[in-house]
C-alpha cells in the first residue's frame, strides 16, 4: 500500500514525471521492505509552492504506509528521499520537507475494501 507524493516548484517541463515516479516507487517499496505492486507514486507540480517566504526551488514529499515505518527506518527514508529529490530535481536539501505517516488497516482501502 505505500503511497508517496513529491510536491515540487520546479518548472513541469524541467521534470519528467514518469521516470522520477518510478526511481521513487522502485526506492520507497524496497526502504519499506513492501512489494513494488501495492505502491502508488505521483508528482505535482505546483508553481506557487514556497518556503521560508521564497519561491526558490522547493518540495514536499509526503510518505504513507501500513506500517514498516518508525525508528530507525524514518531516518534512512528522509535522508534516501532527500537525496533522489536533490539529484534528479536539482532541489538543495535545504528546501525539501519530508513528511512520513503510519496508516492503520481499518483508514486505508484499496480496490473496493479496507486492508483490515
Amino acid at each position: 500500500m505505500p503511497t508517496c507524493e513529491i510536491l515540487c516548484n520546479v518548472l513541469s517541463a524541467d521534470v519528467d514525471t514518469k521516470a522520477l515516479s518510478a526511481k521513487v516507487s522502485v526506492m520507497v517499496a524496497q526502504l519499506l521492505s513492501k512489494p513494488l505492486g501495492y505502491m502508488m507514486t505521483y508528482v505535482t507540480v505546483n508553481p506557487s509552492l514556497t518556503l521560508g517566504g521564497t519561491d526558490a526551488p522547493a518540495a514536499y514529499v509526503s510518505i504513507a504506509s501500513i506500517g514498516a515505518v518508525g525508528e530507525p527506518t524514518n531516518g534512512i527514508i528522509v535522508a534516501e528521499t532527500t537525496a533522489l529529490v536533490t539529484r534528479e530535481l536539482g532541489i538543495q536539501p535545504e528546501r525539501i520537507f519530508v513528511g512520513i505517516r503510519d496508516m492503520s488497516v481499518d483508514s486505508f482501502g484499496h480496490n473496493g475494501q479496507l486492508f483490515a
